[in-house]
């Protein structure tokens, strides 16, 4: 139980790496400084500080949905949570070890992530309730105001040139003026500023330059950002000196309008210190702060910032911050953190044959191993360290077979420990093929092994640390060929309408298992493009014959994995 446990923290915290954890990390390298640095400037304009700590919260998630992006571009490098590209998968070559429990930084990257993902779910149900806890206040306060306050609002309204209709209501639950957001935002003002007719037209242009910048909803959507990353110290940090510099920047706004003495909007400011909005409003209100009131009346006191007033020049380094914080975290997460292979290991053989051009995925004849399964099972090493360590797992290398039969281009794309990558690489790196051949001429083709390192079941004797193949491999190295060739795939091989005139298109990898009969049976997506071509590589697969595999002049099944690409430069091939 406990290592069906450890599996699925390990399993977890290797899909995760690459995709969320990497990401985040990068973020935080050029967040923070960045960060650091607003806090404690004074040279800026309190809305260019406004705008450029919600650029950087949002490079959070932009910067994620970036990676992703780039991931699933075509020739981008793989991540564990898909598979190293590959023409044939060989068999997997299973050992087996004394059971230990063993742990993992792989283990503690799992247990993060189901720790930040149960923050993320416990904020954001948090924040549902504070949405229909607003609503029912809006239901509940209807329409309170008098004639003469809707008179009001609506000339304040157009002087301020807020094109967004306003409902304004008093009520006792708020101690300082409130903003509602949504379709029509709600104003809810003090019954005290009642008959303050100067003190209330202040509050009102405060709030309405809110409205008139969309602050609610921005608000809204800082808070789901927030709460999904409620597990990172930053994310709370950022939201509140956003909420402090929107406050600021709106008291510069009013000052700035020309018709609001500072000394007397600096008393109605003071007269709100003791009042707070009401708790079930939650975060979701746009009000006073008693808490930031000391940093507005000193921002009021000293001269505004000129630096990044205006619009031009602020917009310019908002989308230049925006482009260069998304496309760092893009570039970081690829050299920030560990691989998503516990211990990846890369070596190139001094032979190397080709570049990356020149390495064929599918060929007509692919290589086949000299010695067959027997002489990689020879080759296979558990460890004793790692077997007394009780270490345990999947490692899967890919490398290519050159043009004489040698592996070149060895490297772990999924890995376990080090011991146990360096065992696997050397098994592989003794193997000779025969090469795989396309038109006739051997050309380098790439492939990929699986070796099962795996412990034995509870009461069974234990084993030596070589040749312990528990048993018979499933696949044979040998490979199935298609009759006709690539021209009889290409030929059953449909673009379909819908993608063509969308402009879809890219490779898609199809996995299947050729039995003795040819027949053709769990043909799966291993890559996916698209619905539509995904369906049309699964029929192009299935409507083509297949000889099969032999071994020792025997049938045998084996398992493959072909690319067919569509282009819209031409069909799918």
């Amino acid at each position: 139980m406990m290592q069906m446990i450890l599996d699925g923290l390990s399993g977890l915290g290797t899909a995760t790496i690459d995709p969320l954890w990497r990401p985040v990390l990068a973020w935080t390298a050029l967040a923070l400084p960045l960060w650091a640095l607003l806090e404690q400037t004074d040279r800026l304009h309190p809305y260019a500080e406004y705008r450029l700590s919600q650029l950087i919260l949002a490079a959070l998630p932009a910067g994620i949905v970036a990676v992703g992006f780039v991931e699933l571009l075509p020739g981008a490098t793989r991540t564990a949570v898909l598979p190293a590209p590959s023409v044939v998968v060989l068999p997997p070559i299973e050992t087996t070890a004394v059971s230990t429990v063993s742990w993992s930084w792989m283990h503690a990257v799992g247990l993060l992530t189901i720790g930040a993902v149960g923050i993320g779910l416990f904020h954001l149900g948090r924040l549902g309730l504070e949405v229909l806890a607003v609503c029912r206040v809006r239901r509940r306060v209807g329409t309170t105001a008098t004639t003469s306050l809707n008179a009001e609002i609506d000339r304040l309204r157009k002087q301020l040139n807020v094109g967004r209709p306003v409902q304004i209501c008093t009520s006792s639950d708020a101690a300082v003026p409130v903003t509602l957001g949504g379709l029509r935002p709600t104003i809810l003002m003090p019954e005290r500023l009642a008959d303050a007719p100067e003190a209330r037209r202040m509050a009102l242009r405060h709030e309405l330059i809110h409205i008139r910048r969309r602050d609610d909803c921005a608000q809204l959507v800082e808070q789901f950002i927030v709460a999904l990353f409620a597990a990172h110290p930053l994310v709370g940090r950022l939201r509140r000196q956003i909420t402090e510099a929107r406050e600021r920047a709106c008291d510069a706004a009013v000052l700035d309008h020309g018709a609001t003495p500072a000394g007397d909007y600096a008393r109605l400011l003071t007269a709100f210190a003791d009042g707070d909005s009401s708790r079930r409003l939650g975060s979701l209100s746009l009000s006073e702060s008693s808490s930031s009131l000391t940093n507005r009346l000193t921002a009021m006191r000293s001269s505004m910032p000129s630096f990044l007033s205006s619009r031009f020049a602020l917009g310019t380094a908002l989308v230049a911050g925006g482009l260069a914080l998304t496309l760092g975290v893009v570039a970081c997460s690829d050299s920030i953190g560990p691989s998503s292979s516990t211990e990846e290991t890369t070596e190139s053989s001094p032979s190397t044959t080709a570049n990356n051009d020149e390495v064929y995925m599918a060929v007509d004849d692919q290589p086949e191993l000299v010695g067959g399964m027997e002489a990689l099972q020879e080759s296979v090493y558990y460890p004793e360290v790692a077997r007394r360590a009780g270490l345990e797992g999947q490692v899967i290398v890919q490398f290519v077979v050159d043009e004489k039969g040698t592996v070149t281009n060895l490297k772990v794309t999924r890995g376990v420990d080090e011991i146990l990558n360096e065992s696997a690489l050397e098994a592989v790196r003794q193997q000779t093929f025969e090469p795989g051949r396309e038109e006739g001429e051997p050309v380098p083709v790439q492939m990929s092994l699986p070796i099962t390192f795996k412990r034995p079941e509870a009461g069974s004797p234990e084993t030596t640390t070589r040749n312990e193949v528990v048993e018979s491999p499933k696949w044979s190295p040998a490979v199935a060929s298609i009759e006709g060739g690539k021209q009889a795939l290409q030929d059953a091989t449909s673009y379909p309408d819908l993608a063509r005139s969308a402009g879809i298109e890219g490779t898609v990898r199809i996995t299947f298992t050729v039995r003795k009969s040819g027949e053709i049976e769990d043909a799966r997506v291993t890559k996916s493009v698209h619905e539509a071509l995904d369906a049309a590589a699964l029929e192009a697969v299935r409507n083509v014959s297949f000889t099969p595999a032999k071994e020792d002049s025997i049938l045998v099944p084996t398992e493959m994995t072909l690319p067919i690409s569509f282009s819209l430069a031409g069909n799918g091939e």
